[in-house]
Formats: C-alpha cells, structure tokens, sequence
C-alpha cells in the first residue's frame, strides 16, 4: 500500500484504507455511497442516479440529500487524510470520484487476470500462476457485499465473479502445464463440487488424474460429469469434455501427440488447445453413401461412441485451427456480447465497419471463444467462384472429383450444430451472400457470422456496426479502450513508456485524431519508440504519411493506414467515389440537404441521396442523429484524392458558398421563432463553419468570412464562447481581400456585442460606433437599431448609465420607426435595468411589464427571460423577497434549458439577493458563487453597479459566517450543478 492516498477493497465488504491502514468512512448511509461511486469510479454520476441507487423509491428531498451525503463523504474523508479531498469531485452533471487504477482492489484484479492470460499465451506459465495467484488472492467475498442486493451492483458483481471462475480456470491450466498434477487433484474436487456445472473444472480433474496414472479415476469422473449434468440441466457433456473421455478410453493404441515439453506422451491434449497447429488435426473424408464424415484416425467404436451422443453432431473434431493472438484484445467487450446476443435470436449476422476498425481481430475473438467455429479468411481471395473450395478447405473437407465442393460442405454439415465465421467478404459480396443462404438452408443447425465493409443483404440478415474504440477526455483517458490499446501496444516498442497526467491529453488527442481505429492506433503507438506523445499528435494531420509501416506479415492491403482507406475505396463504383471525395470537404456533421446543395454540379438531388445511402452502407459515412459524418481518417483520404485530382480548392470554395448562404440565412432568422432551430443547428454543426470561415481567410476572402463571423455572434454570445467568439470575429474583421457595407456592419456590430458582455468598453464603443455608422449610411433601419442597443449594453456593463439610457431611446425609436416588436422588448428592458440602476423600480416594472408584452411572441426566450427577471427584481423591492418568485424561476428555468450560461448568472445574482431579503445567508453565498463561476467560465463581465452591489453582499456575508462557513459554501456553490440549483430554488421558493 502507498501512503498518503485512498485506496479501496471492494472484492468483499467494502473496506476503506488510508496511509496503509484500513479506516473507517461513516456509517452505513456513507459506505453505500461510496460504494456506488466506486461503481462507476472515474464516471461522473448525476444526482438524481446517486439518489435511485441508494434509495428504491427516492423521495422529493432525495437529490438534496444526495448533496448532504456527499458533504459528510468529503468531511469523513478530510477528517482522515487532513487534507482537502480532491478525488471527489463535483461537476454540472454530477459527481466523479478519481481512483488512480491501482488503488481499487477490483482493478487491480482485473489486471492481474488479464496479465496471467497473457503470460499464459505466451508460454510463460511460471509468471501466469503467479498473476493468477495474486489476483485470486485479492477476492474476499461477494463483490460489493454491502450492497450486494441492489439491482445496480448485480450486473457488475456477477462480471467480477464470472471473471474470477476464468482465473481459477487459467491458474488450473497453468498448473497442468507445469506437471503438478498430483498436487492439484484435491483443490479440483472441492471445485467440482462447488461449481458442478463447470465442465472446465471437471476437464481440468480428469487430466489431472489421467496424468497422474490414475486412468480409472480419470474415466469415472467423466461419468459422475455425466450424471450432474443430467440431472441438474438435462443435457450431456460438451464436445471437449466428451472428446477428452474418448482419448482416454483410446490411450492405449490412440494416442495424442504431446504439445508442450510437460505433457507425457499419449496424455489428452487441453481443452483450451483447440487452436493445435493444423498438421496435428485428423484428417477427414465423405463417406459417399451418407455424406458423414468419419476421421481416418478414428476406430470403429470410437466413431460408434460419437455417433452415440445424438443425431445433431457438433464436429468438433473436424474444426479448423485457431491462431493465437500475439496480442491483446481490448475494449471490445460490448460488442462481444452484442454478437452473442444477435447469434442467438438470428442464423445470419454481420459485422460492418470502416477498414480498420477491428472486424477482423473481433472475428477471430468470437472463434476463439465459441465451442464449435470455422474462421475463413477470404481476404486474400480474388476469384468469387472459389469461395467454396476456400471454405471446405478451412473445413478440412476434401475435394471431390464428382461433386461440387458447396454440395460437399452443405452434406458435411447438414446435422451439424457450428458457427462458420465469413472474413472479409466486401469484395465478394455476390458470391458470398449466395453462398451464405444456400448453407443456411441447407444446414439447419449452422450460423454464419460475417465481416465486411457492406451488409450481406440477405433476408433475416441482423446487422451489427462496429466503430472506433471509446477515447474519452484525458481526465478519464485510463478508463478509454482506445487509450488502453495505444498505451499497451506503445509499451511493446518503448518499455519505459507509460499513460501520466503530462501524457494523458496527447494520447487522447491523438486516438481522437485517428477515429479510435484500431489499426490506426496500433500503427500511431509503434512510432512511439521515435516521438514523444505531443510530438506524434502534433503531426497526424499528415498521418497516411507517418503511419506507413505496419505488419510485415499483413496482407499489402492491411500492412498501412493509407492501404486500408485505398482498399475501400477502389471497391467503390465510379460515381460513389466522385461523391465520397467531394463529402469529405464536410468538417463534421452534415444534412442530406447540405450534400446535395454541395453536389448540385455533378448529381441531381435523387442520385446524391442514393449515392449517400450507399457510402452508408458501405461504412464510408456513418449516419448519426439524422445527420451524417465523414470519419477524419478517410477525410483525410478523400482530400488527399481532391488534390491530387487539382480539384480541392473548388470544393472548398463550394462549401465555403453553402455555409456562407447558410449563415445569411442565419442572421436573418437570428431571432424570432426560428432561433432555437438554429441555435440547435449549430450545436450540431459549428465545425463546418468554423472550417469554411478558416479557408475564407486562408484564401482573402474576408467577405465569406465576415457573413459566416456575423451570424455567430449570437450563438457565441448565447452560449457564453465570448473569448472563442472574439477570436473568430476578429480574424474574420481582419482579413484580406473587401466585403460590401452591410456584411461589414453585422461583423462589426457582432464584436461589439461580444467584446460588451466581456466588459470591454474601448473595444465595443468603437467597432459599435463603426457598425452604427455604416448602417445610418445604407438606410439599414434594423442593423441601426441593434447597434446602438449593443452600444447600449456596453456602456452598462463600463461606462455610464446616462449614455446606456440615450442609446436605449434612439434605439427605441428606431424599433418603432421599423415596427419590430423584439427590438421594442429589448430596449424597454435596457431602460428598465437603467431605471433599478438609480433605484426607480416602479419605472422599472413598468418598463419590464411592456417590455414582456412584445417579447411573449418574439420567439427569443433569452430576451424574455430578462424582461422577466427585472419585473421580479423591481417587485421584491417594492412589494417584498417573493412577490416576483414566480417570474423569477420562469427566468431561470427558461435560462438552463436554454443554456444561456451569462443570463443564467445574472438570474442567480437576482435569487440571491431574495436569500438575502429572507436572511438566509447560507443560500446567498451558494448562489452568488454560482453565478461568479458562470461569469468566469465564459469570460463574460457583469453591469458595473451589480458588481458593486456584489462586493457589499460578499463583505457583509463573510462577516456574518466566518471565514471558514463562508469558504465552505462559496466552494458548495461554485461546484454545485447549475440545473440542480435551479430545481432546488425554484422548490424551495414556493414554500418559503
């Protein structure tokens, strides 16, 4: 044990320990909430989940004691350690507790059986006892024993359990392989009788006693296998259990040649060796009257005793080799049981993906895994109509010269229960689908699992989609299957390598970079021996050409990232690829209407969508959310072929025009009921703009920048990006090359708006003034008035309340003048705040009430949202703290869903001071805290006598709490999820 960190022990009841020693974290209520975070260590977990997994039937208050528990947590926890417990952290969405991986039994345990495996794969059967044995040593009992009876914990539990039978199996082989037979007899009894439906326990026993010379023993134990078996779930042994009896029963003129130095010769070969080498399988022949197989090998009584099992054979006997793995298989475990589950309910499945994704690797994971499997490679095929003499030969069925070799498979396995698994079938997919539906016609007891790039398309087909391996950010980056791989695999290449806080955010970046692409992520960690991580991800934009050495024993096609991509492409038909190659000016997700748009030129609308429909289908777009997406390691592809085709800067151009149409649009429904359309819309898709403002300024196009920089002002300002916002603006105002006035002006007055909100006078009076002026000269009644109303802002936020006043009138008129009821509710709003600033809140409400009667239909909830939140502030000073506690949640509530973070602190600012009002000092430090906190997130500014009237509040709190209550509840407050808050205040208002 370390010191100085919590560790924790969950294999068992869960203990708690501290600088090396166990310590006790609370009571019974505080153990289930540690334990339910330690569920889902390294996880954020909501509230509201914490709240349903330490309560059956949670109450209205359950969330809210959620926050108390967590307080007591934290508390216990300092109170141990002496410190702040930074571990436990609070987010928008919830808690995460952080555990470094070692520090978890659980973890620790994990590891230890995955690192025995690999050791025993390797042949190292000394190190893998030896991980084996420490991870077994770490179990103490039920996992999660004290909550062992929530529904929560039992899937996870159950994993944990089942993972420690695959340890004590693997030690057992281990065991076996080391010759310690003799010794390891009494352990497998206790075993067989704990566990009597483990047919690996019982294999494991009569090898041992076979091995030991205790053959009768060995053949007994077969029978008393028999007979639980039977009498508990009615079945007979499996095919390696019923094999191993046969080879024991043949020992003495039968026997099987030994496979390692440790097994005696003529002893039975391992259950989990069914991957043998390929020369030491029987060999097999039809019998031409039945079309059964008998092995050549095989006596006459043992063919007897085979047959004997049941009219459904399994054919175990005839299985091809299965290839060991050279390495590990990771982050892949969802999928595995997808695969399950779908073989299960469907004779046909197939497993689509981009190359590279890991279809093949899943593939021989499933064989390996499954009881009775055929793997065929067709990868290197190139003749469709050889795919049967590929099959029957991975089957080991021999030609023969008067049948076709498909009737010969379709004989041999027509009483057959199997899997046959189909690799690679993209460039045979004629052939292949043929074949897959005769045989599973013919054979009723067979399932066909296939991989390919494109679906089968056969009747009854269920399709599983497999993509890049998880990356997760770097705070979590240790839980991330595709970090795993690139740390496990960079390990291989530079030993001293390892995933640290200073490497965790390259490594993501770059496994982000590369889609979570297996193939990719393998050949990015080999070069690990020559850079550092920042180094490797800095240059992945040109990856085709720093990923271009991988397995020299891989076909050509799969040996390079560039390779793979290659491959899939020349399958496409002509117009797929124009189409392809023209998408990938796409930065993200796109619209089947934005494609067509884009692909006016080349295709009418229908043919683009089919084009689509099959770039879809062939795993070179991946469709999510009802729109679509290039992955960026074939977008990198399809603009590598734009350049060499000369073609990429008319693309670009292209779809620089459809995002600039896109954003004039957007600013001329930046308000008004179509608002929150768009502003979803560019939740979804601000990379395409943010790329098509980038290539306008690469290429001095300052007025395709400007219109794009324009219409995202508001969605910057709304979603409180103001330093982000600034930046693209200001590059967009600075660019080369000419714009008319009016996409100017909106430029202008855009960075006028966002350099306001983050308190910057000098800036936003200029670039305002300019705006206002250009639209005076070009008689743009609308773009005048929302300048000044900006210029307005500005000045409440840094300068004087008399010129925010002025502004706000001549804007005012102006809205008249253009009978635009939005701008009126705006400007009615803005005097009204100038009105609170001299303290007049009957104007102030009164401005406030008009104000909503325009806003009510405008379509802008922020807009309204202030209305309101002033009318509630002017009546609490005049009529008292809840007369406006209705208006004032509206407000906030309209606030969080909309995600308008800088209203949102100012609507907080305003609840505050009703805690104030109410004497609640407590509350008021919780929201004040929570509103400097969205200030500061989003780099935004505050009105400049609020901030004062702030500074009071704060000094005066402290005096009333004490330094140590009021940090406390300033750290509760800034920590505390925003959405939550809302939930608590607006409850809480209603009954004070």
């Amino acid at each position: 044990m370390s010191a100085g960190r919590f560790e924790y022990r969950v294999l068992g009841a869960l203990e708690v320990w501290w600088d090396g020693a166990p310590v006790r974290v609370g009571g019974p209520r505080h153990r289930a909430l540690l334990a339910a975070l330690l569920a889902r260590a390294g996880t954020v977990v909501s509230a509201a989940a914490l709240a349903e997994m330490l309560w059956e039937s949670p109450g209205p208050r359950a969330t809210e004691l959620v926050y108390v528990r967590v307080a007591e947590l934290r508390r216990a926890m300092r109170g141990i350690s002496g410190r702040a417990v930074t571990e436990l952290e609070t987010h928008d969405q919830g808690y995460l507790l952080r555990v470094p991986e070692d520090a978890i039994d659980r973890w620790r345990f994990e590891r230890s059986v995955a690192e025995g495996l690999d050791a025993a794969r390797r042949g190292d059967h000394q190190a893998a006892a030896g991980r084996q044995r420490e991870a077994l040593a770490l179990w103490r009992g039920v996992a999660f024993a004290d909550v062992a009876d929530r529904s929560w914990v039992e899937a996870e539990a159950a994993r944990l359990a089942e993972l420690r039978i695959r340890a004590i199996e693997a030690l057992g082989e281990t065991d076996l392989a080391m010759g310690r037979d003799e010794d390891m007899i009494a352990g497998l009894v206790a075993l067989v009788a704990e566990h009597p439906l483990n047919e690996r326990f019982w294999e494991q026993l009569m090898r041992a006693r076979f091995r030991a010379g205790r053959v009768g023993e060995a053949v007994a134990t077969f029978g008393e296998a028999r007979r639980e078996l039977a009498e508990r779930l009615g079945v007979e042994p499996g095919p390696e259990l019923r094999k191993l009896h046969l080879t024991i029963l043949n020992s003495d003129t039968a026997g099987t040649p030994a496979t390692t130095g440790a097994r005696r010769t003529g002893e039975p070969a391992p259950a989990f060796e069914a991957d043998r080498a390929a020369d030491t399988a029987p060999t097999a022949e039809p019998t031409p009257a039945t079309g059964e197989t008998r092995h050549t090998s095989e006596t006459p009584a043992a063919a007897e005793t085979r047959r004997s099992a049941g009219t459904r054979g399994t054919a175990d006997a005839r299985r091809p080799a299965k290839a060991r793995q050279l390495t590990s298989f990771v982050g892949r475990e969802r999928e595995l049981a997808t695969v399950d589950r779908l073989l299960a309910t469907h004779r046909l499945v197939t497993v689509t993906g981009v190359g590279g994704v890991g279809k093949t690797r899943l593939a021989a994971e499933i064989a390996a895994r499954s009881p009775n499997a055929w793997l065929v490679e067709l990868a290197a095929l190139e003749q469709p109509d050889l795919l049967p003499d590929v099959v029957g030969d991975a089957l080991g069925l021999p030609s023969h010269r008067a049948r076709p070799r498909a009737d010969l498979i379709t004989g041999h396995l027509r009483n057959v229960d199997g899997l046959l698994i189909l690799d690679n079938c993209e460039h045979l997919m004629d052939a292949a689908a043929a074949f897959a539906a005769t045989l599973l016609s013919a054979c009723p007891g067979v399932r066909v699992l296939a991989t390919s790039r494109e679906r089968l398309a056969i009747t009854g087909e269920a399709l599983l989609p497999l993509h890049g391996l998880e990356v997760h950010d770097a705070r979590k980056a240790g839980l991330a299957p595709a970090v795993r791989l690139f740390v496990e695999r960079a390990a291989a290449v530079d030993p001293g390598f390892a995933l640290t806080d200073e490497t965790a955010a390259a490594i993501v970046a770059s496994c982000r970079k590369l889609d979570g692409l297996p193939l990719a992520i393998e050949l990015a960690a080999a070069r690990m021996n020559a850079f550092a991580p920042d180094e490797l991800a800095a240059r992945l934009d040109d990856r085709f050409v720093l990923l271009d050495r991988g397995d020299r024993t891989a076909a050509p096609r799969h040996r390079t990232l560039h390779a793979v991509v290659d491959w899939s492409y020349r399958l496409l038909a002509d117009d797929e690829r124009r189409l392809f190659t023209l998408l990938s000016v796409f930065a993200g997700r796109f619209g089947l209407d934005w494609a067509e748009q884009l692909a006016a030129d080349l295709f009418p609308p229908a043919t683009t969508a089919r084009l689509i429909a099959a770039l879809v289908d062939k795993s070179l777009l991946l469709r999510e959310s009802g729109r679509y997406r290039m992955l960026e390691t074939l977008r990198a592809y399809g603009l590598e072929q734009l350049a060499a085709q000369k073609t990429l800067a008319a693309a670009r151009d292209r779809h620089a025009a459809l995002v600039a149409g896109l954003a004039d649009t957007l600013w001329n429904e930046r308000v008004g009921n179509a608002r929150n359309r768009w502003m979803h819309l560019l939740d979804t898709t601000m990379e395409q703009f943010r790329a098509a403002m980038e290539w306008a300024v690469a290429r001095d196009d300052a007025a395709t920048a400007m219109r794009i920089a324009a219409a995202l002002c508001t969605f910057w300002h709304s979603r409180g990006q103001y330093v982000v916002g600034r930046r693209w603006t200001t590059l967009a105002l600075t660019a080369k090359g000419t714009a008319p006035p009016a996409v100017h002006a909106r430029a202008l007055s855009g960075l006028s708006l966002l350099t306001s909100m983050q308190g910057d006078l000098a800036v936003s009076r200029t670039t305002g003034q300019e705006a206002a002026t250009i639209f005076k000269q070009i008689n743009d009644l609308r773009g005048y008035g929302l300048a000044l109303r900006r210029l307005a802002t500005a000045e409440g936020f840094g300068g004087s309340i008399d010129r925010a006043d002025a502004l706000s009138a001549e804007s005012h008129a102006v809205a008249v003048t253009a009978d635009w009821p939005w701008l009126l509710g705006w400007t009615l709003t803005q005097q009204g705040l100038s009105a609170s600033a001299r303290g007049d809140w009957p104007r102030a409400a009164g401005l406030s009430a008009e104000a909503e009667t325009h806003l009510r239909d405008a379509g802008d909830p922020e807009a309204l949202a202030y209305a309101r939140l002033l009318h509630a502030e002017a009546a609490r000073n005049i009529d008292g703290p809840l007369a406006g506690a209705d208006g004032l949640c509206q407000a906030l509530r309209a606030l969080a869903g909309e995600r308008l973070l800088w209203g949102m602190s100012l609507a907080l600012f305003y609840t505050a001071l009703v805690y104030g009002d109410l004497d609640r000092p407590r509350q008021e430090v919780t929201l004040l805290a929570a509103g400097h906190e969205l200030r500061r997130t989003t780099g935004g500014g505050f009105f400049f006598w609020l901030a004062d009237l702030q500074q009071q509040r704060l000094a005066h709190l402290r005096k009333t709490l004490g330094d140590e209550e009021f940090d406390a509840r300033w750290e509760f407050g800034r920590t505390r999820p925003v959405t939550g808050l809302v939930d608590e205040v607006c409850a809480d208002l209603k009954v004070a």
